[in-house]
């Protein structure tokens, strides 16, 4: 393996210079997490790829876990050779069982082409939970604990697995290291006709070209939606867009120019995430989908956070009633109070999720939502 020939310090620099991120949803550089967990001290560190698909709609860890298997692998070994890891996890959803069976064999054979290894390299099938997308409820599983987050500082570089310092990369993360590495970074940028290289997105059901897809970075919204993802089955016009899974905030039919990158996303209130792309025309009923997500998010807050507990509950409940007709506007005027008195309330990210899609969605669709759901109440 060419990575091996490469010192960690040359490893960084390349992964540096290719403007990798996390493909996880936060958008950390890589690079910089690679350089946090090489200045901890010297001693047992663990390397963790999560490949549990916890997000609704995406399919692209387990595309990857199933189609290219060794790319994924072939990933973590760099990641686990660069910060001179001790211990090599894959968390995998216990229902892929393809992708076991392929991790396991190429496990076994890794083993045999290196051996004597120091390099402890470990399969552990997880539960379909959303909770495991986030990394220290993931990290308390591993360590036969229940997946429920835990206060930060120390923040799973400092102390994971066995209190060690432990790296947690997404499956799609890994998988584009090997590129990188063996075509440098300047061609990885290439890849984009905007230097920002690329992404696998899953493309919703009522797209044309439905499914997982890879794109370049920093093209238009539109091109996204109507080059790759082929416009809508129906054929009708595309009335809104939400991107990067249930927490992305929505976009109008106004707003497709916005680049397709995890700044300019962010900066006009949508997200990149983990690359899900949905798209709801002229007679989508916006109410019933933020119906949908309100229960989502309920449904998987672990609960231990009260502020977390009561904001998924009520915004669930607001729209509820607006979907049944019951609502009013002083009713959906509730959710951005809710959202605001909670958003600093929780032990992780999950009680900021649930704000982008109902925020945007009531600025931006407030006049359909009272035309079609609360016409017949006073404000």
């Amino acid at each position: 393996m060419k990575a091996r020939r490469l010192s960690p310090g040359e490893i960084c620099a390349q992964v540096a210079a290719s403007g990798l991120i996390g493909k996880g949803g936060a958008g950390f550089p890589v690079s910089r997490k690679l350089e946090l967990i090489m200045s901890q001290a010297a001693g047992t560190r663990h390397v963790v790829i999560n490949g549990g698909e916890h997000e609704p709609g995406s399919a692209k860890d387990r595309h990857l876990l199933e189609e290219h298997p060794l790319t994924v692998f072939e990933g973590a070994l760099i990641l686990a050779h660069t910060v001179s890891a001790n211990v090599l996890h894959f968390a995998v959803p216990e229902s892929a069982t393809g992708a076991l069976e392929a991790l396991r064999d190429i496990k076994e054979s890794f083993m045999r082409s290196m051996k004597p290894s120091a390099l402890d390299v470990r399969i552990s099938p997880v539960p379909e939970t959303y909770l495991l997308g986030e990394e220290s409820a993931l990290l308390e599983m591993l360590n036969g604990r229940p997946p429920i987050p835990r206060e930060r500082p120390p923040f799973p570089i400092q102390e994971g697995i066995d209190g060690k310092p432990t790296l947690v990369h997404n499956v799609e993360t890994a998988a584009h290291l090997p590129y990188i590495l063996l075509h440098g970074p300047s061609r990885y940028r290439a890849l984009s006709p905007a230097g920002l290289g690329v992404a696998l997105c899953t493309f919703g059901p009522e797209f044309v070209n439905s499914g997982v897809r890879l794109v370049p970075l920093g093209i238009s919204l539109h091109e996204i939606v109507m080059g790759h993802g082929g416009g809508l089955i129906s054929g009708k016009p595309i009335r809104a867009v939400q991107t990067g899974g249930p927490s992305g905030g929505f976009l109008g039919h106004d707003e497709l120019d916005v680049p397709f990158d995890h700044a300019s996303l962010q900066k006009a209130g949508a997200s990149l995430g983990c690359g899900v792309i949905r798209a709801f025309d002229e007679d989508a009923d916006l109410i019933l989908e933020l119906s949908r997500i309100t229960e989502f998010f309920m449904s998987n807050s672990c609960g231990q956070c009260p502020g977390c507990r009561m904001q998924t509950q009520v915004l669930h409940r607001i729209m509820q009633q607006t979907l049944a007709g019951e609502g009013s506007e002083k009713l959906l005027a509730q959710a951005p109070i809710v959202i605001k008195a909670n958003a600093a309330k929780g032990i992780c990210g999950f009680i900021r999720m649930p704000g982008p899609p109902v925020l945007s969605a009531l600025e931006k669709f407030r006049s359909e939502f009272a035309r079609d759901h609360i016409k017949h109440h006073a404000s």
